[in-house]
């Protein structure tokens, strides 16, 4: 199952680049709206220690406990699906133990599952993939540089804001890199 089914946020990719002054942090997201076709709410310029920085870098929290519950559910009840399936391998296999109180086995193995799946979905949730936009964005306002960052609807719309943002910035970091061998890579302007 592909994470992205289970995530609740509309705009669930992030792309940052940092700038050593405002003028052309300011360009590239004026840039991004008017070439990359994004609305102006799903483009943040953080400034150097800005307060808001932890809104703009997550504009939509109410669907952070959607995906929660929405991934505890669904891959609660994948694992739970999966328990129940080697349970009747098990069962069908002829193992002594497992036929013994095949009722204890279905019974276990969907509770474990089910705790398998939802420990994934924590993972899912906690939206690791974010981690580096977040630490860079971090850095750079805390080092008094500033951030665009701009919240993609889809991997093409992400790929098409942080090629733009490279004609801008010599660091673009974004969310779970579409190609996860290359790492998105600095450009030089």
């Amino acid at each position: 199952m592909d994470p992205a089914e289970v995530i609740s946020e509309r705009f669930p990719h992030v792309v940052d680049a940092v700038f050593h002054d405002e003028r052309r942090a300011r360009e590239a997201a004026s840039a991004l709206a008017t070439k990359a076709g994004l609305s102006n709410e799903h483009i943040h310029v953080v400034e150097p220690d800005d307060p808001q920085r932890a809104e703009q870098l997550d504009p939509e929290p109410s669907e952070i406990s959607r995906t929660l519950l929405r991934s505890n559910a669904a891959l609660g009840v994948i694992g739970a699906v999966v328990g129940l399936i080697v349970a009747g391998i098990l069962i069908g296999a002829g193992f002594d133990w497992a036929t013994a109180s095949p009722g204890w086995v279905y019974g276990i193995l969907a509770v474990v599952g089910g705790l398998f799946g939802m420990l994934s979905a924590g993972i899912v949730s906690v939206r690791l993939d974010h981690e580096r936009v977040l630490a860079d964005t971090r850095d750079a306002s805390t080092h008094g540089e500033w951030t665009v960052v701009a919240h993609a609807h889809n991997e093409d719309e992400k790929h098409r804001v942080s090629e733009l943002l490279k004609e801008y910035s010599g660091t673009v970091t974004q969310s779970r890199p579409a190609e996860p061998s290359s790492p998105s890579t600095p450009s030089t302007s």
